[in-house]
């Protein structure tokens, strides 16, 4: 490639080869605390289907912790860290360039005639060697082939950068790269690390792959590189037609065994709980020493807590509040809780269906709050933001803006009197010490998840400090939140949840996917029709920006959002300043301080959590590992849902029998 990513990304991605490599680091000793594990067994509680699940991952049906301990892919990235290590891969990917006219076979005459035309001559691949153990759970091998299905047949965003996959051999796949848009190599690993191509094998569902592929190939060539199409085609309505047939039955078709190739199978099934036992096939059986797998099934915040307290839960994802934290860690002995970065912010959001919020409005809204108030009740653990949204969280912002433009985001003090100076600008009157439009007194609806308990305690401070301020606040919790806060005519006028969020790897498509697909919604941004014209932009908001610096140009969110994993690392800096810098003058929502997130142990249970030496001391440990340490990438493994099965599948965690 022509240039580099920042050094923070290549240093990630070098501890990853040099630390974590492929191999893992085994186990790491016994614990402190005294073993009670009586059947080597390792329980939590997550979320599924209850009604039943179809035996694949890629239907209709799912269940979160199956993402930990039962499905895999050929590598897996740990989000917050970007630190990549191998599952069903032997090794770290091979990029080369090489002849187009090498893989006309695969990429088809009319790709290879049109890349030509281009005057594109040559491809990158990246070359993958399957470990020679990987099988599935039936005891077959696990081959090239499966993984070419799964790109045909489950087309993930990998495959819109893509021009083929090759099955060079049993144990050796090759990806062809699109020469229009080819990310750059270490975007091309994440994006690998994201897929879970351990979950199609060819000889259980070829009867709805090789039809599927056929219809692939015959697509039209995508000319357009505005749009974005799998493997660079672009289906005719006939053909789309089809394709759906197809995957419908695809998606109830229930195999006799659940396909997968992870750690652990599924045993037994019920709608609140569900029982995994350990594959005898994985390719590191040997080193695994947990025979079974306990989830539960709880949508209630105090039962989770108590079977938690009362030492039915190995390991709990998220954050708990400090008094309830502390309660529990007081009650059972054997409990404790590690911090850790969290890639996200958590605040307000107005939402623009309410024309009371205006532009002043909401630049008033930004004094109101003494954020380090509410983070200190909600998350204590956290750092006050002083930004609004601006698309992404501060510390990502900072990583990928120029240092100029970053130091240009506007921050804002908690100033009740500047903020009350801007809401009579915008027609707003105090009496009797409450604010009022006219002769109507504002009353303001704000919601919240009761399932998020950060952003459930955020909101009574926020709600509290409104009050104060004058303006009347009703709190509505809701296991109904997310559908109640994107539908049209919402009952809520502000929304507090996360903000700014990258639920993807630390790059900026990830946040600003996250934006332009959720918090977007909950601000009633203006939207493309699901049927406009033109694809790129269908169903994407309507913003647009200027440029900076004397840039005459205007700058149109959804003309960039797939593809910033393709532009030059210069053109990618100066993206993210506009956007960034645009969104933050929208005063669109508040950022109240950048999360900090949690693992909690039963270390009666297990053997191998990390920072013994803290914990020892304060089972509450209050260290949060400083961004790119040593223990910032250790801490970072303990969260199942950032790194799912790497202390499991490499043997770090180990059972802490009973004596």
């Amino acid at each position: 490639m022509k240039f580099k990513l920042k050094p923070l990304l290549f240093s990630l991605l070098g501890v990853v080869s040099l630390g974590v490599s492929c191999g893992g680091p085994g186990g790491n000793g016994g614990s402190s605390i005294a073993g009670k594990n009586k059947d080597n067994s390792f329980a939590m509680v997550t979320s599924w289907t209850s009604s039943g699940l179809v035996n694949h991952y890629d239907s209709n049906t799912s269940c979160e912790a199956f993402n930990y301990f039962v499905v895999e892919g050929l590598y897996r990235y740990v989000r917050s860290t970007d630190e990549i290590f191998c599952q069903l891969a032997a090794e770290m990917p091979t990029h080369f360039e090489a002849p187009m006219s090498d893989y006309i076979d695969v990429m088809g005459q009319d790709a290879y005639d049109y890349y030509i035309s281009e005057g594109k001559n040559k491809v990158t691949v990246s070359r993958v060697k399957i470990r020679p153990e990987a099988k599935w759970q039936n005891g077959e091998d696990f081959i090239a082939k499966d993984v070419w299905s799964y790109y045909y047949m489950i087309h993930p965003t990998s495959s819109n950068y893509m021009a083929a996959v090759k099955a060079v051999d049993d144990k050796t796949v090759e990806f062809v790269w699109n020469p229009l848009k080819e990310p750059v190599n270490a975007v091309k690993e994440l994006l690998l690390a994201q897929d879970k191509c351990g979950t199609i094998k060819y000889d259980v569902f070829n009867s709805y792959i090789d039809p599927f592929y056929e219809i692939v190939m015959a697509s039209p060539i995508n000319t357009n590189q505005n749009q974005w199409g799998a493997f660079n085609r672009w289906s005719t309505d006939q053909q789309i037609v089809k394709m759906n047939v197809i995957k419908n039955n695809f998606f109830q078709y229930s195999p006799s065994w659940y396909i997968a190739t992870g750690p652990f199978k599924l045993d037994t099934f019920s709608a609140t709980q569900i029982l995994l036992t350990k594959n005898e096939y994985y390719w590191n059986a040997k080193n695994i020493g947990f025979e079974k797998i306990k989830l539960y099934s709880s949508n209630d915040l105090n039962q989770t807590y108590s079977l938690i307290t009362n030492g039915y839960v190995t390991y709990y994802d998220g954050f708990i509040q400090q008094d309830t934290l502390e309660g529990m860690l007081a009650s059972n002995e054997d409990l404790l809780n590690l911090k850790m970065y969290d890639p996200g912010s958590i605040g307000l959001t107005f939402n623009l269906e309410k024309p009371i919020f205006t532009e002043k409005v909401r630049e008033a809204f930004q004094y109101i709050f003494d954020r380090d108030e509410i983070r200190l009740s909600a998350n204590p653990y956290a750092t006050t933001s002083y930004y609004p949204l601006i698309g992404m969280a501060a510390s990502e912002a900072e990583r990928y803006m120029s240092k100029e433009h970053f130091e240009e985001l506007p921050k804002y003090e908690n100033n009740t009197a500047k903020a009350e100076s801007l809401l009579n600008e915008a027609g707003w009157s105090k009496r009797d010490g409450r604010w009022y439009i006219g002769d109507n007194e504002v009353s303001l609806t704000l919601g919240a998840p009761s399932s998020h308990d950060i952003s459930s305690t955020a909101a009574e401070a926020t709600a509290a400090q409104l009050e104060k301020f004058g303006i009347k606040t009703k709190v509505l919790k809701s296991t109904a939140f997310y559908g109640n806060a994107e539908s049209e005519h919402s009952v809520y006028d502000l929304t507090l949840e996360w903000t700014d969020l990258n639920m993807s790897f630390s790059y900026p498509t990830g946040s600003y996917n996250q934006f332009a697909n959720i918090y977007s919604k909950w601000c009633h941004v203006p939207r493309y029709a699901g049927n406009y014209v033109d694809p790129q932009k269908a169903g994407q908001v309507k913003l647009i920006f200027n440029g900076l610096d004397g840039d005459t140009k205007t700058y149109e969110f959804a003309d960039y959002i797939n593809s910033f994993y393709s532009v030059s690392e210069e053109q990618l800096k100066y993206l993210v300043d506009v956007f960034n810098l645009g969104l933050s003058k929208m005063n669109l929502g508040i950022q109240f301080f950048q999360n900090v997130t949690a693992s909690t142990y039963n270390a009666s249970h297990i053997t191998g959590i990390p920072l013994e030496q803290y914990w020892k001391e304060n089972r509450n440990v209050s260290y949060v590992p400083p961004v790119m340490s040593e223990d910032f990438f250790i801490v970072a493994r303990t969260n199942l849902p950032f790194a799912t099965n790497y202390n499991i599948a490499y043997g770090v965690y180990q059972p802490n029998k009973a004596q």
